[in-house]
């Protein structure tokens, strides 16, 4: 969408953004609300505001269509729940940017797409590995050894140390990047690795720099670096939202990419 078109549609609602961000308590209550009904002692207990404050907003909420009140209990309505799933994701992408802001100051994020981007929550709660070079014991070996289910987007300087591992698994899908799906299949050949069933190799042309592992039990995704330091960062989760994420980025470069019949 053109910026322009984002324009006219910030104009159309930025009064009610407004309305729900300017105000802690109004956004405490909708975010607090989204657990269930409430009634204004719970809201209280979490606000911690006082009980003037809470009615007063909750007053300006109901006028607004966001919550309803029945008896003694406060709850959201159709559109309270909507508006509390985008304000929590929200919150919750602003403060994994926040949070790991050298991260992602240093680190290209073009090669995620767009859709994925706007979903960059899903992968609160990872974790940052670093390590100084390739020539230190792999970070990937001891994190595949548990996989069943093996997906990836990856590279020669990776793949060789984990050829062995990766072979014992029931199920593994490999996307093939940098041009390289010769040199791969040789060293498969080399290290007398058979391309079993359950084996299946892709390849992609252009030049892909992201590496990216998902498994049934983690996400591991490199990204390139903007500023080339001694250091290579991974960032690695064990969520079922980011593993969901994950396997949606390998599925939308898949779509991308043509099958090897070795």
């Amino acid at each position: 969408m053109a910026p322009e078109d984002i324009f006219e549609l910030y104009e159309e609602i930025k009064e009610d953004l407004k309305f729900i961000t300017s105000s802690d308590i109004r956004a405490k209550i909708i975010i607090s609300l989204k657990e269930g009904p409430k009634k204004l002692g719970d809201l209280k207990n979490e606000v911690h505001m006082r009980s003037s404050s809470i009615l007063h907003s909750m007053s300006q909420l109901e006028t607004k269509n966001l919550i309803t009140r029945e008896f003694q209990s406060y709850s959201l309505s159709q559109t309270g729940e909507m508006a509390a799933t985008v304000l929590i994701d929200m919150v919750n992408s602003f403060y994994l940017i926040k949070e790991n802001e050298n991260f992602w100051l240093n680190h290209d994020i073009t090669e995620i797409p767009e859709d994925l981007m706007g979903k960059i929550d899903d992968l609160s709660g990872f974790k940052i590995i670093t390590f100084p070079d390739f020539s230190e014991k792999s970070p990937f070996q001891e994190l595949l050894l548990d996989s069943k289910v093996i997906k990836g987007i990856i590279s020669p300087l990776i793949i060789y140390d984990e050829l062995e591992v990766v072979n014992k698994k029931e199920d593994i899908h490999l996307i093939l990047a940098n041009n390289n799906s010769n040199e791969v299949i040789e060293k498969l050949k080399f290290q007398d690795i058979s391309i079993t069933e359950n084996i299946k190799l892709w390849k992609i042309n252009g030049n892909l720099k992201l590496i990216l592992i998902v498994t049934d039990n983690f996400i591991l995704l490199n990204l390139p670096q903007v500023l080339k330091n001694d250091s290579i960062s991974y960032l690695v989760s064990k969520t079922e939202e980011s593993i969901e994420w994950g396997n949606k980025l390998f599925n939308h470069y898949l779509s991308q990419a043509e099958e090897l019949n070795i």
